[in-house]
């Protein structure tokens, strides 16, 4: 075979019998993972809730106050204000509730000259009475607060030193009392619906039935003989021209030279309300000595006596403050009368805390 022909035959052959590639071997896809389900959340546990008693009646003599459009009243919020107040689990340390300085034999009323807040420090005045707070129109001594949900929130942070975000997740931490908030609110604990339901109970908390006021419904023999000439004496007087019924307290502010502490004139910045506090209620007054804003008189006779007497001497003397002068029978005669003052509360007892 010639050279030119030889190479013709390799490459015709080389063009025609080319050897097939091996394929590469495919490797298949990994077929999908299905995701583990997540695990359910626990079920929230079964909670127990106390019976939201019905909003407590009116007592013979006290009519119910009448609550803003912003905070309604309602049963379920007074009683989770009522189970909050005497909750030392509300204050920054749990080492206080507001109960502390507010006993219920004592009228709500603490029995001390002045208190101490958590921490220590001690408060200025002295502490109120809480009972028929929801008929005022301004709070605290000098009226600087302008609602019951600031008065609660004030003395949320003030006297039980508690930073409301932290209060209320503890709050909410307690089964109980994060479904009482649901229940009251629709939502738990919060720094804004602790101080409502607060509120709500203090306007709830109310006195009445007393042998004052069932005398005044036709009881002749409610009163007894002194408490009656008492009764005559405190209208002569004049002392209902501030401690005007049902409340015995005309709400406003007046001067009687007790103390050099500046009172009214705190809230105002008013050179004409310095040394003016507010008219307190005379109901149960019988229970919640000492007296005045701070502690002034420690017995019911001295400050029926300083009363007597038109206060004492003060720059622009009071135009409702008459003295009067009355015998030492006299003033107990009126004593008795405000002794036929105190009366039953809507809440006369503590709750059974969570």
């Amino acid at each position: 075979m010639t050279a030119p022909r030889a190479l013709l035959v390799l490459l015709l052959s080389l063009v025609g019998c080319k050897t097939a590639e091996t394929p590469k071997p495919v490797t298949p896809a990994p077929a999908p993972v299905a995701e583990a389900p997540k695990p359910a959340p626990p079920p929230e546990p079964k909670v127990e809730l106390p019976a939201a008693r019905a909003l407590p009646a009116a007592l013979a003599g006290v009519a119910t106050p009448v609550a803003p459009e912003t905070n309604p009243l309602t049963a379920e919020k007074a009683e989770l204000g009522w189970f909050l107040f005497f909750d030392a689990r509300l204050s920054k340390d749990g080492s206080m509730a507001c109960a502390q300085c507010h006993h219920l034999d004592k009228a709500f009323t603490s029995g001390n000259v002045v208190d101490a807040k958590v921490g220590g420090a001690m408060n200025k005045r002295n502490s109120p009475t809480m009972v028929g707070l929801g008929f005022h129109a301004s709070w605290y001594w000098d009226g600087r607060m302008p609602t019951l949900e600031a008065v609660s929130a004030a003395a949320w942070k003030g006297q039980l030193g508690a930073d409301p975000a932290s209060s209320a997740a503890a709050l909410n931490a307690v089964p109980v009392y994060k479904a009482m908030f649901v229940r009251a609110f629709n939502e738990p604990a919060t720094a804004d619906n602790v101080p409502m339901a607060l509120a709500t109970f203090f306007r709830a908390l109310n006195t009445g039935n007393s042998a004052f006021d069932k005398d005044a419904a036709g009881d002749k023999a409610a009163l007894s003989k002194d408490a009656k000439a008492g009764k005559e004496l405190f209208l002569k007087g004049g002392c209902a021209s501030c401690h005007a019924p049902p409340m015995f307290t005309d709400f406003a502010f007046h001067a009687l030279g007790i103390g050099d502490d500046a009172g009214r004139m705190d809230a105002t910045k008013d050179e004409h309300d310095k040394g003016k506090f507010k008219t307190p209620s005379l109901r149960n007054v019988a229970l919640t000595a000492p007296y005045f804003h701070d502690g002034h008189a420690k017995t019911l006779e001295e400050a029926i006596a300083l009363m007597a007497a038109g206060g004492n001497k003060v720059a622009r003397p009071d135009p409702l403050l008459k003295p009067v002068k009355w015998s030492a029978k006299q003033v107990g005669q009126v004593k008795a009368f405000l002794e036929s003052l105190s009366g039953e509360l809507t809440y006369p007892e503590a709750p059974k805390l969570p």
